[in-house]
């Protein structure tokens, strides 16, 4: 008995401190579903923004720019960068993105994060990665539009915090592949997202890289009659 009393004389306490106030519930993350940024729209307030995602704004000091291989000609040469398509659901088995770029523009490399990215000769700062769409902290804002960059349509999607660009991502659909690049800049804005639209107006479907099968030895017929 003195138990129970004991039990609800705390409970009576308790309810007290709470001042009737309700503990909200943390709102349910919706899948995007698709290359639609719908779930950026409105900003989860308790997502944490992806280390690569944000590489650029996030960062109290500045990563050194990171050293480019000189490119081997002085003309224009364009060379390829394929990959996995970052929405594998909507893809078609089997296919890869490819873009195309120019070597004295841009190179490909491995960045701070240890994915492929292409960054900027001239612009520092100024780099491409693959991506997907995922939800953001509060304070930021996306605004999204459809452009035809090339001869696909693209989802561009603008990502500021505090009425500052951060980076922008854009979208693209193929015939056999749906993928996602995130653009992120310092200075120059205008002009790294003109020197990416031109590599995104190359964007097209490549069959996926397989492994060279390795050679077997076939024994040559011996001449010799078997005894």
């Amino acid at each position: 008995m003195r138990l129970r009393l004991l039990t609800a004389s705390i409970l009576i306490v308790f309810c007290a401190a709470c001042g009737g106030q309700e503990v909200p519930l943390a709102p349910f993350a919706a899948d995007p579903g698709g290359i639609h940024l719908a779930a950026l729209e409105t900003p989860d307030e308790t997502a944490e923004p992806s280390p690569t995602a944000l590489v650029a704004s996030l960062t109290s000091t500045l990563l050194p720019t990171p050293e480019l291989p000189t490119p081997e000609s002085q003309t224009t040469v364009f060379e390829a960068w394929s990959g996995q398509p970052t929405y594998a659901e909507e893809s078609e088995p089997g296919f890869d993105f490819r873009v195309e770029y120019d070597i004295s523009r841009w190179a490909l490399i491995q960045n701070e994060t240890g994915f492929p990215a292409l960054v900027h000769r001239d612009l520092p700062y100024c780099q491409i990665v693959a991506t997907a769409g995922r939800g953001l902290p509060r304070g930021w804002t996306v605004e999204s539009t459809f452009r035809t960059i090339g001869v696909l349509e693209f989802e561009v999607a603008v990502v500021s915090q505090g009425g500052q660009v951060q980076f922008v991502n854009y979208f693209g659909r193929s015939s056999q592949i749906v993928t996602g690049f995130q653009v992120s800049f310092l200075e120059q804005m205008e002009t790294c997202l003109a020197d990416a639209e031109t590599v995104f107006a190359t964007l097209t479907s490549a069959p996926a890289a397989t492994p060279t099968p390795s050679s077997t030895f076939t024994p040559e017929s011996s001449n010799t009659p078997t005894p």
